[in-house]
């Protein structure tokens, strides 16, 4: 589907899905930004005890890897509500912040 799938489309969804419920009254940068940090910390809990090998191992399994795929989930659906709070263009965002990597980690 990510290739059917544009991300004005998901920007769109999650809108909806926020104004629905009225909940832009606590979307402010603050919120936001540290919902994103605890849904990213609840992602990370999947792996706490893990080493590299156990965590590609366990990303073979099914149900596991939907757990993860929910948490990953709640961190972009929190990225994309603070990009739409913010009138922050996602796409734009990226492309001039991978510039700015290709500038500080250049390939060779």
């Amino acid at each position: 589907m990510d290739q059917e799938t544009t991300v004005v489309e998901l920007k769109h969804l999650i809108a909806s899905f926020v104004k629905s419920r009225n909940w832009e009254q606590f979307h402010t940068a603050k919120n936001l930004s540290m919902s994103i940090s605890i849904e990213a910390a609840e992602l990370m809990e999947h792996f706490q005890w893990l080493d590299g090998e156990e965590s590609k191992q366990f990303m073979q399994d099914r149900s596991f890897k939907a757990q993860v795929a929910d948490e990953l989930a709640d961190v972009l659906i929190y990225c994309i509500s603070f990009a739409n709070q913010h009138e922050i263009d996602i796409s734009e965002a990226i492309r001039t912040k991978m510039m700015k990597n290709e500038d500080r980690f250049p390939a060779k």
